[in-house]
């Protein structure tokens, strides 16, 4: 689908999107008021189509792509924290990260070495995962920032003691564990009733 938006639509929708919900409303009323029909008909369809990420993914908005496979895109970020930004958006429509396959974390680490090699810069990896976390989109995206010295980003917070008791009780309620396939279980249940060899 050709969008009939230009560029610096785009970018003043993808502004709003990143905005809390409360503002984001207020913001889209003057938005909409900018359009002709055709491209609120097409907002209309787009939006029950496909989300902006999912636009991106599927070439039916412009990007500055820098890798692409049959699960994800990296694109640069239009917005970046730094020069050299990349979003790594998964072309399946997800909310959270751990809903993501293990290659789009690889993609994720590839441009992170990709940047190193090319911008000689050492990165950030962040994901938010949900509304409270920050994340401001239904499509979970991988940010790769590129650092450079006295680059002005903070992504410092301020450290809390926590007592013995609360990292107990929170120990307590995140503990897992990771299931073995039932082949492996299986060998490990055989070669513990054998004696085990000496070298």
């Amino acid at each position: 689908m050709e969008t009939p938006l230009s560029d610096e639509l785009i970018q003043e929708l993808n502004e709003i999107v990143k905005l809390p919900k409360d503002e984001q409303s207020l913001k889209l009323k003057d938005f909409f008021k900018k359009l002709n029909p055709e491209q609120i008909e097409f907002l209309k369809k787009y939006q029950t189509q496909q989300c902006v990420f999912c636009g991106i993914a599927v070439n039916q908005i412009n990007s500055y792509k820098v890798y692409e496979d049959e699960d994800a895109v990296a694109v640069l970020d239009i917005n970046p924290a730094s020069q050299g930004h990349v979003i790594v958006i998964p072309k399946m429509h997800l909310k959270y990260s751990y809903e993501l396959s293990n290659k789009v974390f690889e993609v994720a680490n590839l441009v992170s070495k990709r940047m190193k090699e090319v911008l000689n810069a050492d990165t950030n990896i962040l994901i938010s995962n949900g509304e409270d976390a920050g994340e401001k989109f239904e499509h979970v995206v991988i940010n790769v920032i590129p650092r450079y010295k006295d680059d002005g980003i903070n992504l410092n917070w301020e450290f809390t003691k926590t007592s013995e008791k609360q990292l107990k009780e929170l120990s307590s309620k995140l503990k897992f564990e990771i299931k073995k396939p039932e082949v492996v279980r299986k060998i490990e249940e055989r070669e513990g009733s054998f004696p085990k060899r000496v070298p």
